[in-house]
């Protein structure tokens, strides 16, 4: 255990956040968040340059109490990273054996307004997936097309049974378009 008596010398009665966490060597977030959660007392001041005011004392306590108990602050709630999407059902649990066909006229049922030949960007639209996504698909045939052109051209079928595999059902996305698609599919299965 250190001993943090010698910062009464170095600061004074009361410190700023920036020293605050500066002298307790952790982020900015996190001394927010012992702050806004009480583990540190402060008082605050409503100015936008000093909001807190934070005893010496305190600080020395809190770094006491650190080195006793470990972090005082549970683990990623001072985080700033965005959590990534996650689908809590997977494709095993939205389309069971044997009921593949629901799936398909789920699908055939929202697309139905697409004519039977489909380029790129209509699947783009259909899916929610982005355009370098589809066209590593095109390219490595998960999503079948024709042949002999250029371009990709996609019969529609060869989309509906690309869209019942666990490739797109479970595809890592944030796309607003691909959680509406899965949120009606799970829906039109329910109600089955």
């Amino acid at each position: 255990m250190k001993n943090y008596e010698e910062l009464r010398t170095q600061y004074p009665e009361y410190i700023s956040l920036d020293q605050f966490y500066r002298i307790c060597k952790i982020a900015k977030r996190s001394a927010i968040y012992l702050i806004q959660h009480g583990i540190v007392p402060s008082i605050t001041t409503d100015k936008k340059t000093w909001r807190y005011k934070i005893k010496i004392d305190d600080v020395i306590t809190y770094l006491q109490c650190r080195d006793e108990v470990g972090s005082m602050i549970p683990r990623g709630a001072a985080t700033s990273r965005k959590k990534k999407f996650r689908r809590t059902k997977t494709f095993y649990q939205l389309i069971k054996p044997g009921k593949e066909y629901q799936a398909i006229k789920y699908f055939e049922h929202i697309y139905s307004e697409y004519t039977d030949v489909l380029t790129t960007a209509d699947i783009i639209e259909m899916t929610g997936l982005n355009k370098s996504t589809v066209l590593k698909l095109l390219k490595s045939e998960k999503i079948k097309s024709m042949p002999n052109s250029p371009k990709y051209i996609i019969p529609k079928k060869y989309l509906l049974e690309f869209l019942i595999t666990p490739r797109f059902i479970e595809s890592n996305t944030i796309s607003e378009t691909y959680k509406k698609i899965i949120g009606g599919l799970e829906l039109w299965i329910n109600a089955k």
